[in-house]
């Protein structure tokens, strides 16, 4: 008889105490066989620590000196991993008792699945889809499939995405220690994005298994979340696409940039909104020099041709699909979040 495989739970918190009772009973509730939960706690200054070691001394917990963000907290605790698989997982969900097994189940049938999401619905409403896996634009947008939507069953076929959403992702350990961990320049947001475009480079799957199920209370953070994205959804293209292909989009990419900037000026809601897309401008062209590096890397180790890459993507602008009204941006729903993360 096999082994089942075994799984790596890791929920990242940062003063998150009010959501951690119903995300660990839950996620201590799977059927799965083999798993073992790790909360990272990113130097909260609430209850979390305490609460944590009161009420679930099952569960192994990592106490960082300070807020790392998501991608190097993550990576500090994952890069040697025990265990055949890695669970990343939001602090603000609930999943299904089955939500594990399903996807593993579904991974082990396919050694080129490196990863995967189950489907996501809004804890607030349960019948309103949060993502079926992500998708990604040509300019390098990345987007919650279904975002917003009744589900009525239009996403319930297993397939393949451009990427799995980080905020309930699988990934298969041979597939994290080939491909790399994180990029730890990603704070918060669009790590996920990147590491599934450097691992389908490398000829790599990404999965989306419906059946598996999890509720996100998803409390988007305005433009604090917009200022993160668009510096690294810049900071992704400039290391995955190759310099031929960036010279091609770069007149398309500037004008709908240059677009997006006046734009968001004039409706922007507060400063950091406002000003996000200069301001990814300016972080870039300041870590240009290292962020090249990385593109070196990854060009050199890449195994897939940029059409196979593209042929995955949408061909038009999402953002300009937002601006026509036929789009809903993944943000825009409940975005009332209160700014728990600070940059350091």
């Amino acid at each position: 008889m096999m082994k089942t495989p075994s799984v790596i739970v890791e929920i990242l918190n940062y003063n998150g105490v009010r959501y951690l009772r119903d995300c660990l009973d839950s996620v201590l509730a799977s059927d799965y066989e083999n798993f073992e939960v790790v909360v990272i706690d990113n130097a909260s200054t609430d209850d979390s620590i305490e609460f944590v070691k009161k009420n679930y001394p099952q569960v192994k917990l990592v106490e960082n000196e300070k807020n790392y963000g998501f991608a190097s907290a993550l990576n500090k605790n994952s890069y040697g991993i025990g265990g055949n698989y890695v669970a990343f997982l939001n602090n603000d969900l609930v999943v299904e008792p089955n939500w594990l097994r399903t996807v593993v189940d579904y991974m082990e049938r396919d050694q080129q699945i490196a990863a995967a999401n189950p489907k996501m619905l809004f804890l607030q409403n349960r019948k309103q889809i949060n993502s079926a896996g992500g998708s990604c634009d040509i300019y390098g947008v990345g987007w919650n499939r279904g975002n917003g939507e009744i589900d009525e069953g239009q996403y319930d076929r297993v397939e393949e995405v451009f990427y799995a959403n980080g905020a309930a992702l699988v990934i298969r350990k041979e597939a994290w220690l080939d491909v790399g961990p994180f990029d730890q320049d990603y704070f918060l947001y669009g790590e996920d994005l990147d590491w599934c475009w450097r691992a389908r480079l490398k000829g790599y799957k990404i999965l989306y298994e419906p059946e598996a199920k999890i509720y996100h209370r998803w409390m988007g953070s305005g433009g604090f979340t917009i200022a993160f994205l668009e510096r690294h959804w810049m900071m992704s293209l400039l290391k995955n696409y190759s310099l031929r292909t960036l010279c091609i989009i770069a007149p398309k990419y500037l004008a709908l940039k240059l677009l997006k900037a006046f734009w968001l000026m004039k409706n922007g809601k507060d400063f950091r909104e406002r000003f996000a897309v200069l301001e990814a401008f300016r972080w870039n062209l300041r870590s240009l020099r290292k962020t090249w590096k990385k593109h070196s890397a990854v060009q050199f180790s890449r195994k897939v041709s940029e059409k196979q890459i593209q042929d995955n993507m949408h061909k038009s602008s999402f953002e300009l699909q937002l601006w026509l009204g036929k789009a809903k941006h993944p943000w825009v729903i409940n975005s009332t979040r209160e700014k728990e993360f600070e940059e350091s």
